[in-house]
């Protein structure tokens, strides 16, 4: 007591102090206490929600009518997407089979024409992948459509790197229809029953509304193609054969592997690292000063040409940045079918 009154600002201090850490600790307690209660509470209603979501609906006319209404509402925006991709895609034209040829001949002598003009390297035996009906025709008519179709889609590609100015295309391969070898064969399969399905009620089946027909590349280009090509492959405005064409193409990059032309590092050693010479330095030629006129006095004193300095040395070389990449691509051309559109037009709810 007598330390309090001969101190009694510094005790006054402690004081509060202590009364304020007492406050602090009690709110920091009720807070925590509040928190646990309301984890718990939160947890509860997490787990009430999940066992409610996991129920079935109760089979009430509200509950039915309130599912048909979002049934509705998901065939109708299915249907809208659907006919944006047709719209996008329209179907290609018939063709006979001589003039799906004649269309293929005509398409590789174009492009051969545009790649020397930009002096980009094609393949020897170039053909889109379709080099066997450039001496024979296609098994029937519906293939050669098809195969104008599949033409277009490779050809879209193609000009898409002449347009991203690459350095040579080495490789061009595609997958071949199933109808290629079967005319007979369809676009899309329905699925056949098994024994074991034998008198069990069967679950509709849904229509198949796209197929894929990859086709691989092996590009040479630097890096501003690559980064334009990816970027263009993405975008159907950008893939089509020509700016005028009615119909976009949607590719789906399925793999890329991209890997340096140079498979080693630069020398770092400077005897082997060639460094170009700094090119001479040539004088200034000064300008001759104007003659005085007459009355002027003497002849101004005569000019001394200034050189610049030397140049220095050139001691660096780039090692990054100017290296080609070498990029193996495979491409899936995504052909939207007529089942894309109103593939739901008929909802069943259970």
């Amino acid at each position: 007591m007598d330390w309090i009154r001969e101190n009694k600002v510094l005790s006054a201090i402690l004081g509060v102090i202590v009364v304020g850490a007492a406050g602090l600790g009690y709110t920091l307690y009720d807070s925590w206490n509040s928190y646990t209660v309301v984890r718990d509470e939160y947890m509860a209603l997490g787990g009430q929600i999940s066992q409610i979501k996991s129920l079935s609906l109760a089979p009430t006319p509200q509950n039915l009518q309130a599912k048909q209404a979002l049934v509705e509402e998901y065939s109708a925006n299915v249907t809208k997407l659907g006919g944006a991709l047709l719209y996008l895609q329209p179907p290609v034209a018939p063709l006979k089979q001589a003039e799906f040829q004649a269309k293929l001949k005509e398409r590789v002598l174009e492009i051969k024409k545009q790649a020397a003009e930009a002096k980009i390297a094609l393949p020897s035996e170039f053909s889109f992948g379709f080099g066997e009906y450039l001496n024979s025709l296609p098994n029937s008519d519906a293939t050669a459509t098809e195969l104008s179709g599949y033409l277009d889609g490779v050809e879209a590609v193609v000009k898409l790197m002449l347009s991203c100015k690459v350095n040579s295309i080495d490789l061009l391969d595609r997958n071949a229809l199933g109808m290629e070898k079967d005319p007979a064969k369809a676009s899309s399969s329905q699925p056949k029953n098994g024994p074991l399905s034998a008198g069990r009620p069967q679950m509709p089946v849904a229509a198949q509304i796209a197929e894929k027909r990859q086709i691989s590349i092996v590009v040479t280009l630097d890096q501003l193609s690559l980064q334009s090509l990816m970027s263009k492959l993405a975008n159907p405005v950008d893939m089509k054969i020509s700016p005028e064409a009615d119909q976009s193409h949607f590719a789906s990059l399925r793999i890329l592997r991209v890997e340096n032309q140079a498979k080693e590092g630069p020398i770092r050693r400077k005897s082997i690292v060639p460094v170009e010479e700094a090119e001479p330095v040539k004088p200034i030629t000064p300008t001759p000063a104007p003659k005085p006129q007459s009355g002027a006095g003497k002849a101004a004193d005569a000019i001394v040409s200034l050189a610049p300095p030397p140049a220095a040395p050139v001691d660096s070389v780039p090692v990054i940045g100017k290296e080609l990449l070498k990029a193996q691509m495979e491409i899936d051309l995504v052909k939207f079918l007529d089942a894309a559109k109103g593939a739901v037009n008929q909802p069943q709810v259970r």
